[in-house]
């Protein structure tokens, strides 16, 4: 009599094969920003919570706050374990509005964002997420245009800043020394 159909050992066999191939899939594939992911949407959204538009200045929309973390977030200068904390912090935030509110950060309104912040704020990864992601946002408003945010030199108009020169052009025109 022929026995048909899935045995043990072809299972075990084709389970085994599957997750070396899975494995080796994870680790050799190309790791790259996906700015709309949602830790990066968390990002942005956080980031113009925390510097919104008013009649008194640019907010971090109109710094293009998105184009300077997508430049940051890719730079092979950045120390590692900033980059992964900074997303991690976004993780959490997202962690923490789920929680509290059992909702995405995305769609929470401005009272429950800044409740919130102010909450995470508490705990250590919170302070250090909203320190860095302010930093960032800084960084964005002295910026040269040429790093993908202060478009028409906003921040520098806006705060009356004399940002020296020579400017860079381009970016390839920037040299790093150590």
């Amino acid at each position: 009599m022929k026995k048909e159909g899935l045995t043990r050992r072809i299972f075990l066999g084709s389970s085994l094969v599957f997750c070396a191939g899975a494995v080796y899939w994870f680790q050799n594939r190309k790791k790259s920003l996906h700015l709309y992911a949602n830790d990066t949407q968390v990002l942005l959204h956080a980031a113009y919570h925390l510097f919104p538009q008013s009649d008194y200045g640019p907010g971090a929309k109109d710094l293009h706050i998105a184009n300077y973390l997508a430049f940051v977030l890719q730079d092979g200068r950045i120390l590692k374990d900033d980059r992964d904390l900074f997303l991690k912090g976004a993780f959490w935030l997202e962690e923490s509005s789920f929680e509290e509110y059992n909702m995405s950060f995305l769609n929470l309104g401005n009272q429950e964002k800044e409740s919130l912040l102010q909450n995470v704020t508490r705990q250590r990864w919170g302070e250090r997420f909203v320190y860095t992601s302010l930093g960032y946002i800084f960084e964005a408003l002295l910026c040269a245009p040429v790093y993908g945010s202060n478009p028409k030199e906003i921040g520098w108009k806006w705060l009356d800043h004399n940002p020296g020169f020579p400017q860079p052009r381009s970016l390839k025109e920037i040299t790093y020394e150590v």
